[in-house]
């Protein structure tokens, strides 16, 4: 008797799922959703890029954190939103200037990080930080698509994220994200565990992040109409980001950070957050959950199809037109 043998089919590749049609609509919903204010309610889970400590020595040695926090924020997601929704040669420009300007960040830390040595372009510093700023919108998009996703539904958004953001990419093997979600899952268990340690601009972030103060980048008029409201507006704002983000965090950031809470309240509160920003993705209008720039970009593709669709496929002549059996 002869047994026949299957030949295994290859592994797919990252360009076989983005390319595959069954996932057209995941790759472009994840697509948008990177331009969404709402991912911003996992923002608390980017904490974990100051719990390395020569992260932490490098922006508390240059001080911009520590000059106004807010701002710092803004500029950050200003740079993200040129460098993903930019035209091309805006966006090209962008993402070069953003390794240009970290060149110079290198040094020793001060005062508590006295003999801490960092540089922003070190391959495992920079590629921590690109693996922070993807785990948070990644935890960010499973909790707010609003279905159930499978093994390879979460590889697609991995790799949609992993694409967007291959510009952070450095050319030494090191410098290089995690080419498949499970390596990436590993990558940042791997790294929360051996490198993240407790540290004093941590804590100091993280007091900031629950009372974030005034933006200096805000019109003075409008800073002193909004001075005397300000601390409780951002007590009630900051609310819904610090309850995702400690929910989800990992094990060693809650250890740092001292999260213990666990009740059926705070289980509750948190359910309650994420049913509010899923229905807001789902059922509001993308002029009310895209920032400004993405959603130029949004309507450009929209209005770019719309006029597409009238155009011909061909300038050839007609079939019509060349069969003489047809003019009889």
């Amino acid at each position: 008797m002869t047994t026949t043998h299957e030949t295994p089919s290859p592994p797919r590749t990252a360009a076989d799922l983005l390319d595959d049609p069954r996932h057209r609509d995941l790759v472009q919903d994840m697509h948008w959703f990177l331009g969404s204010p709402l991912a911003g309610i996992f923002g608390g889970l980017l904490l974990d890029q100051v719990a390395n400590p020569a992260i932490a020595a490098a922006v508390d040695h240059t001080g911009r954190f520590a000059a106004n926090f807010t701002d710092r924020g803004v500029r950050s997601f200003a740079f993200g939103a040129l460098m993903a929704f930019g035209d091309a040669a805006d966006s090209q420009a962008f993402r070069e200037e953003l390794k240009s300007l970290h060149t110079e960040v290198k040094g020793s830390g001060k005062g508590a990080f006295e003999g801490t040595r960092y540089s922003a372009l070190r391959p495992d510093l920079w590629i921590w930080v690109a693996v922070s700023s993807i785990n948070s919108v990644y935890r960010s998009y499973l909790y707010l698509c609003g279905r159930r996703l499978d093994d390879e539904q979460k590889e697609v958004v991995y790799q949609v994220l992993r694409d967007s953001m291959s510009y952070l990419e450095l050319p030494s093997k090191q410098g290089k994200l995690p080419a498949t979600l499970p390596q990436f899952l590993e990558y940042y268990d791997r790294v929360a565990e051996s490198d993240l340690a407790d540290n004093e601009f941590l804590h100091f972030a993280r007091a900031n992040f629950i009372a974030p103060p005034p933006p200096t980048l805000m019109p003075r008029r409008r800073r002193r109409v909004l001075r005397p409201i300000w601390g409780p507006l951002m007590t009630v704002a900051a609310r819904p980001t610090i309850v995702c983000s400690d929910r989800v965090c990992h094990p060693r950031m809650r250890e740092l950070l001292g999260i213990n809470r666990d009740s059926g309240l705070d289980r509750a509160e948190f359910a309650l957050y994420v049913t509010l920003m899923r229905l807001a993705w789902r059922r509001l209008p993308r002029w009310l959950t895209l920032e400004p720039l993405a959603y130029n970009r949004y309507r450009y593709e929209r209005l770019r199809e719309s006029y597409r669709r009238v155009l011909l496929d061909s300038f050839a002549v007609p079939p019509e037109r060349t069969d003489p059996a047809s003019r009889q």
